[in-house]
């Protein structure tokens, strides 16, 4: 007999991977600050980071969509709870594709890799922000 999770499981195991995803993307990235002619391979672990870092954030929206009634729309909702880590978000998005985009066209570090770095950093400061606003979640 197959059991359902709960939504509080779901957000638990959501939430607690996110909280994972966010130090390992910090360090890939700090690694790649820090050695930017470094090796290839930091450059795909961040990708990789990024990528599933992405689709966690992506579920976690998802997870809290159900709380928003009929009445209010999910954009509500974010620019006015959650506005600068929105507009951070879609631009350390976005950023990245590009940056992506020409690294894997060229092999050579870039200065949108530079601004999307910029933009990631003040992201997980954002995070932080966050994590710590709703830090009862995870006792």
């Amino acid at each position: 007999m197959i059991m359902q999770m709960t939504k509080k499981t779901k957000l638990k195991i959501c939430d607690w991977s996110l909280l994972f995803l966010t130090i390992a993307i910090l360090v890939s990235g700090l690694q790649l600050e820090i050695s930017p002619n470094g090796r290839v391979m930091w450059v795909w672990i961040h990708i990789v980071l990024g990528t599933v870092f992405t689709g966690v954030i992506l579920w976690h929206i998802q997870l809290h969509r159900n709380h928003v009634t009929k009445k209010q729309s999910m954009s509500h909702i974010h620019r006015k709870k959650h506005p600068f880590l929105g507009i951070l978000f879609f631009l350390m998005l976005i950023s990245g594709i590009v940056a992506t985009g020409h690294w894997v066209g060229t092999y050579i570090h870039s200065t949108i890799g530079g601004i999307h770095g910029k933009f990631g950093f003040l992201f997980i400061i954002t995070i932080m922000g966050h994590v710590w606003r709703n830090r009862r979640f995870y006792r």
